[in-house]
């Protein structure tokens, strides 16, 4: 009996914790809308435009669809309430219907609408196989000159409508950026009609933001107006985010054959419906999905060639004018784009070789500071010869090691070993240091002979590089110099003898490394170090 009571205490437990999983995913929608409170109306109130951005031509009429076959949006009502609102205050529109009853999607039903808005629709049944009617006559109504808005979820629909989803320019695959955090957004196009609400600045917004993957989403298929900030390290860094993330559309908008589109992902939580700039850009989205407001749909794609393209202009900035203190947007922009090409080394190279042109002209230090951290991250050996060249000016030194460090190869070690020749001061340690980050066994020689000249700063940077090689190389250097240094120099130089040790065990060579142990625990060596010395044999006999 007791064995049977654990197992349904079991089973059930299971089913409670399988619900606890799922549950998030999957809300239902209710029966009825809720009520908005008083105090919720009287802020959308607050909020509307006082009249509509452009006069309409004749009285326009919306379709207002919120239909929910997978999670129901809480904030559906006040987007609802909201739609409505504003239309009555400025009189650009009506919403004649607000429904989720799927009949409405006839040829005679949607003859008498001017728009439908999707808001936060989720996994809408549009199958060509299946209901060909209902899709037909939704795609019809748009490519005839009509209009189609897209709220928050509206691109979480027709998984089985592939031109339907081509329509929206999006689906959903995910939200790292969550509802309960703030993320920033960037203007794309600041002076694009559109985005006026703005004035042309970036702002944070606490709401749930959608991934928008390619190639469904492409740049060279709508005109994106505002995205993520991905400079934005709170937004960069969001759990789960990846690098095609680098391009994430917030608003776009299209003409999908005589008619047009417009989407925007803002819209999960209520709040968002009672601020006043969202509302002011849903109303100009709007009645450009009217046929009202006349805008440019053209899409602006970032291309890293070909004559007069985004990205030829971006970098013509970088060589030309920009400096510290300027808007960073084209910045952004090139990071973003330079982001989403993740994996696709022929473009990558092409990218490259471009940054490399910056560094090459007379670009102020700002920009090139910039593509440094650029190539950091992209750069190949193609990018060594430049950077190397670099190494010797005080004012690039820094920047052009930034990106070497982090560049695979030999040819990075020999460029920066080569550069020691020429170089003294600040500039040399500063090659030092990054010949110990690489550790170049290569450069073992070199250092050992600096260790053991008479300029004391090159003789400790040296110590400490030696002491990041960690071979038996660099721990022979270090042994013989031991011997002879004084001061600040020794304790530098006692330090990296023991981090070879450190390393030899890790390495595999216990032997070496006991001797050395040994050695540093000798009478007169600083009681730090012998105690260090100790643990490291404990620990290597442990291994």
């Amino acid at each position: 009996m007791k064995k049977r009571s654990k197992l349904i205490s079991a089973a059930l437990l299971g089913l409670w914790c399988l619900s606890m999983l799922t549950s998030p995913l999957q809300a239902e929608s209710p029966e009825k809308l809720r009520d908005l409170k008083a105090d919720e109306l009287q802020k959308i109130q607050n909020a509307v435009p006082e009249k509509p951005t452009v006069q309409p031509n004749k009285p326009r009429k919306i379709l207002v669809f919120w239909r929910c076959e997978g999670f129901f949006h809480t904030s559906i009502p006040v987007v609802n309430e909201a739609l409505k609102i504003m239309g009555q205050k400025t009189g650009a529109y009506e919403v004649t219907v607000c429904t989720d009853d799927y009949s409405v999607f006839t040829p005679e039903k949607l003859a008498q609408f001017d728009v439908v808005c999707l808001n936060n629709t989720t996994h809408l049944k549009f199958n060509p196989k299946e209901t060909p009617e209902r899709c037909k006559a939704l795609m019809d109504f748009v490519k005839s000159g009509k209009g189609i808005v897209g709220i928050h979820a509206a691109t979480d629909n027709f998984y089985d409508w592939p031109e339907g989803m081509e329509m929206m320019g999006g689906k959903f695959t995910g939200h790292p950026w969550g509802g309960g955090g703030t993320w920033a957004i960037k203007i794309d196009e600041p002076d694009h009609p559109l985005t006026a609400a703005f004035k042309g600045k970036g702002f944070k917004i606490n709401d749930e933001i959608y991934r928008t993957d390619p190639p469904l989403y492409s740049r060279s298929k709508q005109r994106v107006l505002m995205s993520l900030d991905m400079s934005d390290p709170t937004t960069k860094n969001a759990r789960g985010v990846k690098p095609s993330d680098a391009d994430t559309g917030i608003t776009w908008i299209k003409t999908w054959g005589n008619g047009r589109m417009f989407y925007c992902s803002l819209g999960h939580n209520d709040h968002l419906l009672w601020n006043p700039a969202i509302l002011q850009h849903y109303l100009d989205g709007i009645q450009f999905a009217l046929g009202d407001y006349k805008v440019d749909t053209k899409p602006t794609p970032i291309v890293s060639s070909g004559k007069g393209s985004k990205m030829e202009q971006q970098l013509n900035i970088l060589k030309t004018t920009y400096d510290w203190g300027q808007s960073r947007v084209p910045l952004t922009e090139l990071s973003a784009y330079i982001g989403s090409m993740h994996g696709n080394t022929a473009e990558l190279k092409n990218i490259e070789k471009a940054l490399l042109g910056v560094l090459d002209s007379d670009a102020k230090r700002a920009g090139k500071q910039f593509v440094c951290r650029e190539l950091s991250i992209i750069g190949t050996e193609q990018s060594v010869p430049t950077l190397a060249k670099m190494l010797a000016g005080e004012e690039t030194s820094d920047m052009a090691r930034y990106a070497l460090e982090r560049i695979p190869g030999s040819a990075v070690d020999e460029a920066l070993r080569g550069s020691l020749r020429g170089t003294r001061g600040k500039v040399r340690i500063g090659i030092i240091n990054s010949l110990g980050q690489r550790r170049d066994k290569g450069a073992v020689r070199i250092l050992s002979r600096i260790l053991g000249r008479s300029n004391q700063d090159a003789a400790i940077a040296a110590a400490a590089a030696l002491g990041q090689i960690a071979d038996s190389q660099a721990a022979e250097a270090l042994a013989e110099a031991k011997n002879k240094a004084e001061g600040k120099l020794l304790s530098v130089v006692l330090d990296a003898y023991l981090k070879c040790a450190d390393q030899l065990v890790a390495d595999g060579n216990k032997i070496k490394a006991l001797a050395i142990y040994k050695e540093l625990q000798k009478e007169g060596m600083p009681k730090p170090i012998r105690t260090a010395a100790l643990t490291g044999m404990i620990n290597a006999a442990k291994k």
